[in-house]
């Protein structure tokens, strides 16, 4: 009996013509920075070492911290909301 062993692609493909990427600010000088940690151990550590990098480069006007507790469920959309309201910028990391 033999099996067929099946090879994926890992790499992705160029975005579409009609897919809508956010416009990127020039500067993170006197932005509001979100940090999303994702539930995981070690995610706000994470977090805390690129903003710790990233201050040393810019300015923020604030940071908004916030884990949304559960790695395996999407985030719920009262955080969203919270993170759209407040930061300029958002950035998301998974620990472990």
């Amino acid at each position: 009996m033999t099996s067929a062993i099946e090879v994926l692609d890992p790499t992705v493909e160029t975005l579409p013509d009609h897919a809508v990427v956010s416009p990127r600010p020039a500067t993170l000088d006197r932005v509001t920075l979100g940090l999303l940690a994702n539930g995981k151990e070690n995610a706000p550590e994470l977090l805390d070492m690129v903003h710790e990098v990233l201050a040393d480069s810019y300015e923020f006007a604030d940071v908004v911290s916030v884990d949304k507790g559960n790695a395996s469920r999407p985030c719920p959309p009262h955080i969203l909301e919270e993170l759209a309201h407040k930061c300029d910028v958002v950035i998301t990391a998974s620990g472990d």
